[in-house]
C-alpha cells in the first residue's frame, strides 16, 4: 500500500508542477521555465517503463541553450532505482544506441523530423518543447499555455518505442493518438 501513496503523491506533485505559473525572461538566462521543464523530464522519467531492465538511464540533450543547466542537474540523480547520466550529443550521434531519453529543444523543424525518423523504432523516450512535437510523432511534447507548462503523449509514438507509460501520467496529459 505505501507504494500506491508514493506513487499517487508523484503524480499529484508533477501535477501541481505543471501548474505553476512562468515567466519568460532574457533568452541567455535561466526562466522559471526552464526549471519546470527540467523538473518535468525528471519526474516522466519515473512514470515510465522501458523494455529490459536498465540500471541507468541516458539523457542526451539536443540543442543549446539555458535549460542545458537546468537539466544538467539530473545528473547523477536515481529515478525508480536506475540512475540518470545527462549528457550534450549532437543530432547526428547514433541516439538510438547512447540514449534512453532524448531531450530536444532549439532544434530546427528539419533537425526535429530526422530524429524523430531516425528513433521511430527504437526504445528512446524523446521529449520536446517543439511545437506540436507530439503530433510530429514524438513521445512527450511540452506546451506551454499562457503561463502554464502542460504535456501531450502520443500513443502511437509510445507504442513504436516499446515504451510503457503509467496510466495515472496519461490522465494527466493531453493524449495524441
Amino acid at each position: 500500500m505505501p507504494i500506491i501513496i508514493n506513487k499517487t503523491y508523484a503524480i499529484i506533485a508533477l501535477a501541481l508542477l505543471c501548474c505553476l505559473n512562468v515567466t519568460q525572461s532574457n533568452a541567455s538566462e535561466v526562466t522559471k521555465a526552464d526549471k519546470v521543464k527540467a523538473a518535468i523530464v525528471y519526474k516522466l522519467s519515473k512514470f515510465v517503463a522501458w523494455p529490459g531492465k536498465k540500471q541507468t538511464l541516458a539523457l542526451c540533450i539536443i540543442g543549446s541553450g539555458a535549460i542545458n543547466s537546468e537539466l544538467q542537474k539530473i545528473n547523477h540523480k536515481f529515478s525508480r532505482g536506475r540512475r540518470i547520466s545527462v549528457t550534450h550529443k549532437i543530432h547526428s550521434a547514433p541516439l538510438e544506441k547512447l540514449c534512453d531519453i532524448v531531450y530536444i529543444h532549439n532544434s530546427t523543424p528539419h533537425v526535429v523530423s530526422g530524429i524523430l525518423q531516425k528513433l521511430k523504432n527504437e526504445s528512446v523516450l524523446t521529449i520536446s518543447d517543439s511545437e506540436n512535437f507530439a503530433y510530429q510523432g514524438g513521445v512527450i511534447g511540452l506546451i506551454r499555455t499562457g503561463s502554464r507548462i502542460q504535456f501531450a503523449i502520443s500513443q502511437s509514438a509510445t507504442r513504436n518505442a516499446s515504451l510503457s507509460i503509467n496510466a495515472q501520467l496519461m490522465r494527466l496529459a493531453k493524449v495524441v493518438k
